[in-house]
């Protein structure tokens, strides 16, 4: 896949700001997505009259003196979303219960977002860390634990910026843990 862009109401054609680009002789162009697998593309509220999607296939097989292409699509999915809230926030939890090990040192998160969506920054995107599930015990990232803590709770908490909205896909949890002494 390497060509997303939507037609306006002016019958414009238009890039979707958020397709990966790359830089090609001093221009910026639409990078290929090879075996794209599922891709998710958020932009900002744009009036929209068509969505033109190009695909490529490489790989082909003869049948009958012609080539013949054979292309799989799943669920291709449009849908026009509006978010109402400023903020969400959610809280996941991360363990060492049922094993020898407990944590020693926790940085902050490091977070993915879906090909397709746009970056964040600290400002749309933050964590807090906590020793507890009520969240009553908050402490900071890359501070070393001496307590014998098997579990601990992030915090999430995303903020829309203009009319952007930040979606995550994978949230990692870099930690050091020890053996636990009795």
């Amino acid at each position: 896949m390497d060509k997303e862009k939507y037609k306006n109401q002016n019958g414009e054609w238009r890039r979707i700001e958020t397709y990966p680009t790359k830089q090609v002789n001093n221009t910026e162009v639409p990078e290929e997505i090879a075996e794209a697998g599922k891709l998710v593309f958020s932009f900002p509220k744009r009036e929209v009259t068509e969505l033109q999607i190009k695909v490529k296939q490489p790989y082909w097989f003869r049948n009958d003196n012609k080539r013949v292409f054979m292309y799989g699509f799943q669920d291709i999915i449009v849908e026009y979303r509006e978010y109402s809230q400023d903020t969400a926030e959610f809280v996941t939890k991360f363990s060492l219960e049922g094993t020898d090990r407990r944590f020693a040192n926790i940085d902050s998160p490091k977070v993915t977002t879906p090909v397709g969506c746009p970056p964040f920054n600290d400002y749309t995107v933050k964590h807090e860390l906590y020793f507890d599930e009520g969240l009553s015990e908050k402490f900071n990232f890359s501070t070393d634990i001496f307590q014998p803590l098997q579990a601990v709770y992030v915090k999430t908490i995303l903020k829309t910026a203009g009319d952007q909205v930040p979606i995550l896909r994978e949230i990692e949890l870099p930690y050091r843990h020890e053996e636990i002494i009795e």
